[in-house]
């Protein structure tokens, strides 16, 4: 299967990982499509199935304190790196919607985030 840089990014595509898998990433670095930093996985936020929804990014930054989102059926990890296939700007725009806690209705405003914006993530 060939992989081309200009599909639409499906959320939770053919190798989601699975929670013991994604646990694993916990302190990990973050990157975007294009391997700019975004900040550490600071914690999880699982799927009413116990299955592994969005991962919760701190960003490096002192003072601030902003969160991200990215899906974690999108990322893949390895080597003490996460990479996410989504745009900087994608998932900084985010952080108004993390905040302190995630709602069921924060997760489908993310969703729409990052579902509706797919294409504008293809990688140039």
């Amino acid at each position: 299967m060939e992989l081309r840089a200009s599909s639409p990014v499906t959320l939770g595509g053919p190798r989601c990982p699975d929670l013991a898998e994604v646990e694993t990433w916990i302190g990990w670095r973050v990157d975007d499509v294009h391997g700019s930093v975004i900040g550490r996985v600071e914690a999880i936020r699982l799927d009413a199935d116990g299955r592994p929804l969005w991962l919760i990014v701190s960003e490096f930054r002192f003072g601030e304190g902003r969160r991200f989102a990215i899906p974690a059926g999108d990322a893949v990890g390895g080597s003490g790196r996460v990479w996410s296939p989504h745009r900087r700007e994608r998932i900084r725009a985010t952080a108004k919607t993390v905040g302190a806690g995630l709602t069921p209705q924060d997760d489908r405003r993310l969703l729409s985030h990052y579902v509706g914006g797919a294409g504008a993530d293809r990688a140039a």
